[in-house]
């Protein structure tokens, strides 16, 4: 893992991306992420990452990986904070794996959930991505308490989210919008 730190010139928080998968495809163990929190730490003083998925599975050459079940005790034993990703468009098999592994004993591993990622860019429906956080939120809200989405920052600017911000989408109303975001700059 090669890691460079960045100098941040506006407000936020420095986190990483992380990925589920070693170099040849092979999933990621418990142990592979403690060395990448030790590196990404010592090189940055960063102690957030953030997931795409907790099962990996759209490789289709590849078995899926049970991101959560590795990630979820290596960042407790760093001190590190998770940003799980689930996808949107897999929302269910995303939250049946994650279902066993979030306990309360993550409650403070777990900086947030990001229900979608860069999902409404690829076409997918602000309603049905709010939906799928909505379930989320009712879920798993009672260990996590950020709930949101991940998209390209585009789509908040052009009103594509805005569904997703108010919440103004078929169900029981009135139902509070999103307030944890993270945008992603537009791909070129």
């Amino acid at each position: 893992m090669v890691v460079s730190p960045l100098a941040v010139s506006a407000r936020g928080t420095l986190g990483f991306a992380i990925g589920a998968r070693k170099e040849g495809g092979q999933c990621k163990t418990r142990e592979d992420y403690e060395a990448d929190f030790d590196a990404l730490s010592s090189a940055s003083g960063s102690k957030i990452v953030r997931t795409y998925s907790v099962v990996d599975k759209n490789v289709a050459q590849y078995a899926p990986c049970q991101v959560a079940a590795e990630i979820l005790p290596a960042a407790a034993s760093k001190n590190f904070q998770v940003i799980l990703g689930l996808w949107a468009e897999s929302y269910e098999a995303e939250k049946a794996a994650l279902l066993p592994v979030l306990t309360s004993e993550y409650k403070k591993t777990v900086y947030a959930l990001t229900v979608g990622s860069e999902s409404l860019y690829r076409g997918v429906s602000a309603c049905d991505v709010f939906s799928a956080i909505d379930d989320a939120r009712t879920t798993f809200g009672s260990i996590v308490g950020r709930v949101g989405t991940a998209d390209s920052w585009n789509k908040f600017q052009d009103g594509t989210a805005d569904p997703i911000l108010t919440g103004d989408c078929p169900g029981p109303k009135p139902r509070p919008g999103v307030t944890f975001l993270y945008a992603l700059p537009p791909r070129v």
